[in-house]
């Protein structure tokens, strides 16, 4: 069996369970963790990674020049999206990558009802007025007398429409695949994104980041949005124009927002200027079993491609390479 550089540039890994790490040490490959102990900024990731043959990566960038100077063979992501790697570079350079689609589905979805709830019963602001010693009594509403939109029906956002089913909801969902048995199961009701965006008073977005999904959030698509509405982002921060949303909620057009994911992350724009809006730091996944998971899915992939197996999650033969537009 070849023996392969390994570096885990995730950052952190094995906190959430022992097993994935221990693998890799039992695997017999040179294993070496992040050496800067937090996420790795683009300008870090070339000089970094040029020694090692394969990659546990997180969300840091891996770009064409970069990967053009180094020897890398395989990447495995640990997570879902996949826009931090080019894909058709590496098909065509005989570069694995590997992902966990599955493993973090639930913990996302989770944090968007949780954002739901909170935006839908001014729980944000509640907790800002009582800092403020104001104690103001905000009146909101039941997840059944509004309406929620769901962009994208997928394994998230169907994750989402499942998870609020005992809320009795109103769902409309935008979705360019055919999730019939899906939609009929939670009794959604699909319609074009300009239906569920004009009639929605929550709209949450579950589309991947691709060249036809950016700023799919935009000056346009938010004109549309009802005044006092509020929008939830736990997939990836490119889908919104941020400097747009930062008008609209401003203004008020829009009444407020859940962000998760940002353009540049970690966040320091002018959104934060704002109290209207619930800020996470792309923690959709960080929840200890989904985490554990992730891990634990990118090394099995590892081991297999070591061992010239299959592997379970292939990014260039699945979904990830269309570029689909919502």
């Amino acid at each position: 069996m070849k023996k392969y550089k390994v570096l885990i540039t995730t950052y952190p890994f094995g906190l959430s369970g022992s097993k994935p790490l221990d693998l890799l040490k039992e695997s017999g490959h040179e294993i070496y963790n992040n050496p800067l102990g937090r996420r790795l900024r683009p300008n870090e990731v070339s000089e970094i990674i040029k020694k090692f043959d394969i990659v546990i990566a997180g969300t840091e960038p891996y770009p064409i020049d970069v990967l053009e100077n180094s020897k890398i063979k395989a990447i495995f992501r640990v997570g879902i999206g996949l826009d931090n790697i080019p894909l058709n570079y590496c098909k065509n350079n005989d570069i694995t990558v590997g992902y966990t689609p599955d493993a973090p589905s639930q913990a996302v979805a989770e944090l968007t009802v949780a954002n739901i709830i909170n935006l839908s019963r001014n729980i944000l602001q509640s907790n800002i007025s009582v800092r403020k010693g104001e104690w103001k009594r905000y009146l909101g509403y039941l997840i059944e007398e509004i309406t929620i939109g769901i962009v994208g029906l997928g394994r998230i956002g169907s994750k989402v429409a499942h998870l609020l089913q005992p809320f009795n909801p109103n769902i409309l969902v935008a979705e360019i695949q055919d999730r019939t048995e899906i939609i009929q199961k939670y009794n959604l009701k699909l319609v074009d994104k300009e239906t569920l965006f004009r009639n929605s008073n929550i709209v949450s977005l579950h589309i991947p980041n691709n060249k036809n999904n950016y700023k799919y959030i935009n000056k346009d698509i938010l004109n549309l949005m009802k005044k006092g509405s509020y929008i939830i982002n736990t997939s990836r921060g490119q889908i919104i124009d941020e400097h747009e949303l930062y008008n609209f909620l401003k203004e008020g057009h829009i009444a407020g927002a859940a962000l998760d994911v940002f353009c540049n992350e970690p966040y320091k724009g002018k959104l934060t200027e704002l109290e209207n809006i619930i800020f996470t730091a792309h923690m959709g996944a960080s929840a200890q079993k989904s985490r554990y998971l992730m891990e634990l899915n990118a090394v099995e992939d590892f081991i297999n491609f070591a061992n010239n197996k299959p592997l379970v999650n292939n990014a260039l033969i699945q979904e990830n390479l269309k570029q689909s537009k919502f």
